[in-house]
């Protein structure tokens, strides 16, 4: 079966990668239908159809029928009376055999997971072609052909876990020997995506792909370690698969972990969803040292919905997946250090038990080098008053006004007067809400243009816009992350 995947177009020009998607559609339609391969993340079924002696039935007719589109696939049976379909898209198929004199056989709801090679043998008894068993209820298929350890997350747990944030990387600590990285959660945190530790390899090394394109690459300046450049909303998500160990050479860009996600298909009927999940500082509460310094809770809002469709283009044929999300945040954003005193602005060091020395008044230099050994400590002349309007003549650690740089007298006082006190760590504490938005989508066409050639498109967006006020000067913005990328394979 030809199976083309096509990861393409990393221009930003939307013209460019509709270009390059219809170049794909025509390379798929003229390639050779002989030409046979398999994604990494399809799957692979065998086995043996023999007759109610144990005999092997050479020519049997075997058809692997995809429940949702009605898509299906014939094999004949070799001379050893074996059957095998390579690269099956991940999903819920019934299998039917048919011979010559015996009675047809079918198996419904065989459920075939990402990246598994598995067996379903088939015993004929004698009896009328007319005649047929049905078996509705199918086992679980055991992974029978593939020696890699990993863990398959099922669209139950994609569907029915709550997830925070909705990221989907929440769900990898289901996999066995997965844990999160030292003091990050199992919140999705930087570098996004690979920031996990799995059966003893260091974190940020995962290999992440989706319907087989690599949607993961080496995190910029940080050598080996692995970042995820886009991640696709729950609503599409199928499943996916965390393979651990002993996997093919074809996962040669990762170290140690690769996670193979499957996105939804449209089927013959139409299916959709809608959701919001809101939140309102009304029931946040406020920080503990925010509240021990009386600074009132911030006005915190968290807004995600969106809406996800699939179905039929032309059925049997043709089909259609989107999906739309945009999510609204203004969390706490909560500040602390160290800010000038009202004394220390106006030169005033003397509370602070550091000496601090004239850079211009040498006492004593080296004899061999000539550079300057001592200094002379700074002392009050009298020009100085303090913040109650004392003078401060003589007094050590305080800097006279004639050498106060007038101009960095008035950076200083940018700063916001001390608001905590007795604290020897910080003198200083303020709460801001950090705003980020944005959107994304995906758009999944497929195509069966007959049982040995099937095409998949699809096209992601993603935006987003993150600000934190800055909590000096004016309160203008002051630090600010924009992201507008696109995918397509």
């Amino acid at each position: 079966m030809l199976r083309r995947q096509l990861a393409f177009c990393s221009s930003p020009s939307l013209l460019c990668r509709m270009l390059c998607l219809a170049l794909g559609f025509a390379a798929a339609t003229l390639g050779p239908a002989s030409l046979r391969a398999q994604s990494t993340y399809t799957a692979q079924l065998t086995g043996a159809v023999t007759d109610s002696s144990g005999a092997v039935i050479p020519g049997a007719k075997v058809t692997l029928t995809d429940e949702a589109t009605s898509v299906g696939q014939t094999f004949f049976t070799d001379g050893r009376g074996n059957y095998v379909f390579t690269g099956i898209r991940p999903a819920t198929y019934s299998i039917r055999v048919e011979a010559p004199n015996l009675r047809p056989e079918e198996r419904k709801g065989v459920i075939l997971a990402v990246n598994q090679q598995t067996t379903l043998d088939f015993s004929l008894s004698p009896g009328a072609s007319t005649d047929s068993i049905t078996v509705t209820t199918q086992a679980p298929l055991l992974d029978t052909g593939n020696a890699t350890l990993g863990t398959d997350i099922t669209n139950e747990y994609v569907r029915d876990i709550p997830l925070p944030d909705r990221s989907m990387f929440g769900l990898l600590f289901l996999a066995a020997g997965v844990t999160e990285s030292a003091g990050s959660g199992t919140l999705d945190s930087y570098p996004s995506g690979t920031n996990f530790v799995s059966n003893g390899q260091r974190n940020a090394t995962a290999e992440i792909r989706m319907d087989g394109a690599l949607t993961s690459a080496p995190e910029q300046g940080e050598g080996g370690t692995t970042n995820v450049y886009y991640t696709p909303s729950v609503e599409i998500v199928q499943e996916f698969k965390v393979e651990n160990n002993s996997f093919s050479a074809e996962y040669g860009n990762n170290g140690g972990t690769v996670v193979n996600f499957v996105l939804k298909e449209g089927g013959n009927h139409f299916h959709g969803s809608g959701w919001w999940f809101g939140q309102r500082s009304a029931l946040d509460a406020n920080d503990f040292f925010s509240n021990a310094a009386g600074i009132p809770r911030p006005d915190h809002l968290r807004d995600q919905y969106g809406f996800s469709l699939g179905g039929p283009i032309w059925k049997q044929k043709t089909f259609f997946f989107v999906d739309f999300e945009k999510v609204r945040d203004n969390v706490a954003a909560n500040f602390s250090g160290n800010v000038p005193t009202a004394d220390e602005r106006l030169g005033n060091f003397s509370a602070d038990s550091t000496n601090i020395y004239n850079p211009s008044a040498c006492l004593t230099h080296d004899p061999t080098t000539g550079a300057c050994t001592s200094r002379q400590q700074f002392v009050g002349d009298g020009s100085n008053l303090d913040s109650q309007g004392k003078p401060l003549n003589g007094v050590p650690n305080v800097i006279p006004t004639s050498q106060i740089d007038l101009i960095g007298q008035k950076i200083i006082n940018l700063y916001p007067l001390p608001n905590v006190q007795g604290n020897p760590t910080f003198n200083y504490r303020q709460s801001t809400v950090a705003s980020s938005s944005g959107y994304q989508y995906d758009i999944k066409i497929d195509h069966h243009f007959n049982e040995n050639m099937h095409l998949s498109g699809r096209y992601s967006h993603l935006y987003a816009n993150a600000s934190t006020p800055f909590f000096l000067g004016d309160g203008t913005d002051a630090s600010g992350n924009l992201i507008n990328d696109g995918l397509a394979s």
